[in-house]
């Protein structure tokens, strides 16, 4: 009789949960789908079931129900600039989703990006931000430009024909790892040097965003041969300190290992920086290379553009153009900018928690405790800020006065959490596009699988966007 029980009372008590999450939740006034407000797997639904459709629901919820919509039973999701910026650039009082980033975190859970208390996480980013200042960007700049040499040589002797075109997702992704495994270890992964850039680590990339965001551990290959290798250096220099002061440079863990002020980093810690630095520090690079130098061999108009502007400034394109002299060219500086727009980097809502004394967000007073979020792409694609958002338009950038275009361009996020390699990034890409478009004549190869545009509704969107089709390119000879 009693296992009768049991069910029935498990049973009432769902009912209860679900009555009081309709109808008597802080949260209860605010639109959205009913099986939202009834559980957290609504989200989870459209990312595996899906296969990473959750920002693209997100765009129909909101034209049907507003600015606010309730994408879980304590979570809400906004389409506001204001929102955006009260959450994240002036953010101060929320904090990180613990179960967002708990979850994320399973590969590297002591990491500095998976930290949710903030003190913590400052301290941590402490020792790693003056690696990544601007003085030490400028003073490292040969190990970028190295690199893109390596690649301009393979596109020139490998990959000149129509017959022997290359993927150049996959050609800048072998290349921004390469970058910041020699910038940060002074040890690079060489993946430019894998025969038809078949390493690992490229293959398993898809793979590995897909796992992120499905909150699965990845065992994959790739992940254990990165790991396997921090490993290796680690012990190394664990064990012998003084092999630091023979490497070719200062690296990651010139600033981890002896920490001022602070108890040494477990073993753990530095693997796990490790790996996210590599992780983070390859991927929207990566992208907005592949984005932009798309549209710049798409539409001639655009190439034409920078090819002058950089053959007036660099006359002698075998001598090296320093990323500062780059950084004065006003139409390259515009591209970048669009290209880092379009490429749109984590699109995934990066979840924050109200604090008692947050103030309003996007014009409402919000309840103490609620997760809040909002996609970074509804931000870049925004027609009041950025009109005819979903067409390439560089010459957008070259208005008298940008400042609320820059506000709004959030690839490298904003407020206290930004991406710590932001000078990094920065230098690679007027570094990459510069080298790429003054010393080479690429040409786009058409076929029936060449993607037509990077739109956010060709794409799926799990934590970066994972784009359905790609496109290969061949290096013509430069007159």
């Amino acid at each position: 009789m009693y296992y009768l029980l049991f069910p029935y009372l498990a049973f009432s008590s769902l009912f209860v949960l679900a009555l009081y999450r309709l109808f008597f939740h802080p949260l209860c006034g605010y639109p959205g789908p009913t099986l939202a407000a009834l559980t957290d797997w609504y989200q989870a639904y459209y990312n595996i079931v899906k296969g990473g459709g959750l920002i693209t629901k997100y765009e129909q919820l909101h034209k049907l129900h507003g600015p606010v919509i309730r994408v879980g039973p304590n979570t809400l999701h906004f389409n506001s600039r204001q929102a955006y910026h009260d959450i994240y650039t002036y953010g101060s009082t929320l904090v990180k989703d613990s179960e967002l980033y708990d979850a994320m975190g399973v590969h590297a859970p002591e990491s500095s990006i998976m930290f949710c208390d903030p003190e913590v996480a400052k301290q941590r980013r402490g020792l790693i931000q003056p690696l990544f200042s601007r003085r030490a960007v400028i003073s490292l700049e040969y190990t970028i430009q190295q690199k893109i040499d390596k690649l301009l040589g393979l596109l020139t002797n490998n990959y000149n024909s129509s017959s022997k075109a290359v993927s150049m997702a996959m050609a800048y992704r072998a290349l921004t790892t390469d970058i910041i495994t020699s910038y940060c270890f002074a040890q690079s992964a060489n993946i430019l040097d894998s025969p038809g850039l078949s390493h690992p680590i490229l293959q398993g990339v898809k793979e590995t965003l897909k796992k992120l965001i499905l909150w699965i551990l990845p065992e994959f290959e790739a992940y254990l041969m990165m790991k396997a290798g921090y490993e290796r250096q680690i012990n190394s220099l664990i064990k012998n300190p003084d092999t630091l002061s023979m490497v070719e440079h200062e690296t990651i863990f010139h600033h981890l290992l002896e920490p001022k002020d602070q108890e040494p980093l477990s073993k753990a810690s530095l693997m796990d920086e490790a790996f996210i630095l590599v992780a983070a520090g390859s991927d929207t690079v990566g992208n907005t290379c592949n984005v932009g130098t798309f549209y710049a061999l798409k539409y001639p108009a655009i190439h034409q553009k920078l090819k002058k502007e950089l053959e007036e400034a660099w006359p002698d394109k075998d001598r090296p153009m320093s990323y500062t002299a780059l950084e004065d060219l006003p139409y390259l500086t515009a591209f970048i900018k669009e290209a880092l727009r379009v490429s749109l980097g984590v699109v995934h809502p990066l979840s924050r928690v109200v604090g008692p004394s947050t103030p309003e967000i996007g014009g409402l007073k919000i309840p103490p405790g609620t997760i809040v979020g909002m996609s970074a792409q509804f931000l870049h694609m925004n027609p009041n800020v950025f009109p005819d958002p979903y067409t390439f338009n560089p010459d957008r950038w070259l208005v008298e006065d940008t400042s609320q275009l820059l506000l709004d361009l959030a690839s490298f996020s904003k407020g206290p959490r930004i991406c710590l390699g932001l000078n990094l990034a920065w230098c690679e890409l007027y570094l990459i596009f510069g080298n790429i478009f003054r010393r080479l004549d690429l040409k786009l190869l058409i076929t029936e699988d060449t993607i037509d545009n990077f739109r956010a509704d060709n794409c799926a969107n799990y934590w970066v966007p994972l784009w359905e089709k790609e496109y290969r390119v061949f290096s013509q000879k430069s007159e």
